[in-house]
């Protein structure tokens, strides 16, 4: 029995004596080929979050200027709604250009007031790196649409937007009333921007107040600097069958330090002097913001009010191109705070194309 287990404790011994481990070489070889592909693993990952962060950051730069341009279409395709294109609407002279800071005309008589006002590189924006960068703005002039209407309520809704037929301006103690026929001023509000039209030609006044007897009050102490009262003013000319109608007037611009901007001016009833318009900013972070205008006869241009030479305010420009604008072209660049993996800030330049769809034809 002692023989048996001595020959069964050999068998195992020499069994054991030909298993064998992993070398110190094999060990070291295989954490060599898992760092390696741990490595290669963790570059694809790294590779792929930077990919990541560059496209979030790009689609949230995008989404924002894709959100303002809607705006600014908007207001492109609105402008000269309703807008008299024929006759013409006047103001005191070099008010508008003191008002958007354009450069002035070359006479010393009443402008003429276009359903678009162009300024070209009129703003330097500090925060483009590049030194001197002037941006561009533009003015737009259109129908309220929310003003008097008539017709019966929805749904749908079938009411649409009147102008006030009114009787001919008067004065009493310095101020212009102008009494509308329906014999009822309800629908005019203090600060509002209107348009009066008649026979012998247009021009926009801002209400400073609503009378006796439903007189709808022009002064000189408006809110724009818009009026010009009394005999020898505007309103006064404008003889009847006439008509009144509210008008928004609206602007886009970028601020020396880089904010697009929508700027509404008066039509709000507690506007001010020291508070004429109410901004809204759309962008940050914009470099660069230029303005093209596509005409009827296909050229394109920076100004087309600027004459031949291209210096606004010198006695060639022709103020009647601006009605000839039949597309506006927008290109907005911005530059992100936050830093790409190569230490840059993230960019993004859009360009858009908006028609002018109601300077083909007079609306009114």
């Amino acid at each position: 029995m002692q023989n048996e287990l001595n020959s069964l404790n050999l068998k195992v011994a020499a069994v054991r004596h030909k298993e064998k481990g992993f070398s110190l070489l094999e060990l070291v070889i295989a954490m060599v080929v898992f760092i390696i592909v741990t490595g290669s693993i963790y570059e694809v990952l790294h590779v792929a979050q930077r990919s990541r962060s560059l496209v979030n950051e790009k689609v949230q730069l995008s989404k924002n200027v894709r959100v303002a341009l809607n705006l600014v279409g908007r207001d492109t395709y609105n402008a000269g709604f309703g807008y008299p294109l024929r006759n013409t609407v006047v103001l005191p002279d070099n008010i508008i250009a003191a008002l958007i800071g354009i450069p002035n005309d070359f006479d010393n008589t009443r402008d003429t007031v276009p359903p678009i006002i162009v300024g070209n590189n009129v703003t330097p924006n500090t925060f483009n790196t590049t030194a001197g960068v002037m941006t561009d703005q533009v003015v737009f002039l259109f129908k309220d649409s929310t003003f008097n209407l008539v017709g019966s309520i929805g749904p749908p809704d079938n009411r649409v937007s009147q102008p006030l037929n009114i009787n001919a301006a008067t004065t009493t103690d310095g101020i212009d009333e102008i009494v509308p026929i329906t014999g009822s001023n309800s629908v005019c509000r203090i600060n509002d921007i209107f348009v009066i039209s008649g026979n012998t030609g247009s021009a926009l006044a801002v209400v400073t107040g609503l009378g006796v007897s439903n007189a709808v009050q022009f002064s000189n102490d408006d809110v724009l600097e818009f009026n010009q009262t009394g005999v020898g003013g505007p309103l006064r000319g404008i003889t009847t069958p006439a008509s009144m109608h509210r008008v928004r007037m609206v602007s886009y611009f970028v601020t020396s330090d880089g904010i697009l901007t929508r700027r509404e001016y008066a039509n709000a009833p507690t506007a001010t002097a020291a508070q004429n318009s109410i901004s809204e900013p759309l962008v940050y972070g914009v470099e660069d913001f230029q303005i093209q205008y596509v005409l009827n006869n296909g050229n394109l241009s920076d100004n087309p009010s600027a004459g031949a030479n291209g210096i606004p305010g010198d006695a060639d420009d022709v103020q009647a191109n601006l009605a000839q604008i039949r597309q506006v072209r927008f290109t907005v660049n911005v530059r992100s705070t936050n830093l790409d993996p190569a230490g840059q800030p993230y960019r993004v330049s859009m360009t858009s194309t908006f028609s002018t769809r109601n300077l083909g034809y007079d609306a009114n």
